[in-house]
């Protein structure tokens, strides 16, 4: 044992010495290194916080951009009316559904400007309607205007309506569904009756003096597209102001229920493929309209159905010059008749005396028509009434109460009316935006046929 202990003592050393190598030495870290790498970790913490955020913004952004594009433009106001919000969505339906009916329309006035074509007046008429029409469809601001006034006025109509205690049911809403398609369930209407044709006065012996050529008078002359008096006829029209556009349905004629049925869901078919209104939006339109009708009844119901006809002839001249010298012929005694043929320049009726017949309010510029109505002797003769078309010396053969024509108690209904509406918005704060200038619905597309 004693002879191996130099060699166990040798084998010691040589395991520690070997151990030792095996051991890797502890690295020691200076404080700035300690520093430096603190440093780095701050960093790509820092770099990797922020490529969380951007990408956390980008999605938002994109989310929002998605949002507002599918949501929120659709929710943004057009208009206000005391608060009350119109929607973009909302003005982008009720444009769609305008240019629908301006497609029909134009569509039907084809068919009515190819059947009159013979007649160049109508066809000259129905072709400046078709142009109004195309031009209306092919200007987004035109057609927008018009919306954004039709939407406006149907929320004040709503809120009139309340007041008035005037509503619209469903079942309402479909009897018009039904007449206009020709479908009467409880039997097909009878025709409204005429007006009772009115008296008219007999006359006096001055009247058949100063006129003896003239028969008795005739009833109320109507409106017509070519007027006789040319000279003297207004052309100024109320403008009236914008409503529900009337529903182009199909003409009726009577048919069965099913008929009907099968009718009524072709047109909503068509209405959904082109126009993408559904039937609710549709019948909520067609509520709105007979809303609109059943305040306007309510508003104009007190207009007078009675007012001053009178029965006139004139002299018509170019300067003030010559008018005195008919004036001064007239009141020295001279003919009318003859005076009329030699002077007047309105050749419609210079060879009848310058007789006009009878006339009601607004038949004639205004300047005439004032001068005419303030008379009131018979064969009372005017100082000379300067108009665009001359100077008139004009004499008064009758004048009587007579029910107002048709067309002059429409004209007189929308002039309330259209002034009613106005002051209610007057009363009202209404703001209007720009926002929906560029997002102009372009569907339905104008068929080809129509051209541009």
């Amino acid at each position: 044992m004693g002879k191996n202990r130099p060699i166990a003592l040798f084998y010691l050393s040589f395991r520690k010495v070997f151990n030792m190598a095996k051991t890797p030495k502890p690295t020691v870290i200076s404080r700035k290194q300690q520093s430096r790498l603190e440093k780095e970790r701050q960093q790509r913490k820092v770099v990797l916080i922020t490529t969380i955020a951007v990408a956390v913004v980008v999605v938002l952004i994109l989310g929002y951009g998605l949002l507002d594009t599918l949501y929120l433009q659709n929710t943004r106001p057009v208009a206000t009316i005391d608060g009350e919000k119109i929607t973009l969505e909302q003005f982008q339906t009720r444009a769609r559904f305008d240019r629908f009916q301006l497609i029909q329309n134009t569509l039907q006035l084809v068919q009515y400007q190819q059947l009159f074509q013979a007649d160049p007046n109508s066809a000259n008429y129905f072709t400046s309607q078709i142009q109004l029409n195309l031009t209306k469809l092919n200007d987004p601001v035109q057609l927008g205007n018009q919306v954004i006034e039709e939407l406006i006025n149907d929320a004040i109509i709503r809120r009139e309506a309340e007041k008035l205690g005037i509503t619209v049911s469903d079942e309402e809403v479909e009897k018009v569904f039904q007449e206009a398609f020709g479908y009467f369930p409880l039997g097909t209407p009878t025709s409204a009756p005429t007006a009772t044709p009115f008296s008219t006065a007999t006359f006096s012996p001055q009247q058949l003096t100063l006129a003896p050529y003239t028969p008795t008078p005739t009833e109320a002359p109507t409106a017509t597209a070519q007027p006789t008096t040319a000279e003297v006829e207004s052309t100024a029209e109320p403008t009236p102001t914008s409503g529900p556009t009337s529903t182009p349905f199909p003409t009726p004629t009577p048919i069965t229920e099913e008929g009907f049925k099968t009718s009524l869901q072709e047109y909503l078919n068509n209405l959904k493929n082109e126009a993408q209104i559904d039937e609710q939006t549709f019948r909520e339109f067609v509520r709105s309209s007979l809303l609109y009708e059943r305040v306007f009844e309510a508003i104009t119901k007190d207009v007078p159905t009675e007012d001053d006809w009178v029965w006139a002839r004139h002299i018509l001249v170019a300067t003030p010059e010559e008018a005195a010298v008919v004036k001064e012929a007239l009141e020295n005694g001279g003919d009318f008749v003859q005076l009329a043929a030699q002077f007047s320049t309105d050749t419609s009726n210079k060879d009848r005396g310058g007789d006009l017949g009878w006339f009601e309010r607004g038949q004639m510029v205004a300047e005439f028509d004032n001068a005419v109505f303030a008379m009131s002797e018979i064969g009372q003769i005017s100082e000379p009434v300067q108009t665009q078309y001359g100077y008139h010396i004009i004499q008064l053969l009758g004048k009587e109460r007579r029910p107002v024509s048709e067309s002059r108690l429409s004209t007189l209904k929308q002039e309330k009316f259209n002034s009613w509406l106005e002051e209610v918005k007057a009363s009202l704060k209404i703001e209007t935006n720009d926002n929906w200038q560029d997002k102009v619905p372009t569907v339905p597309t104008v068929p080809p046929e129509l051209g541009s």
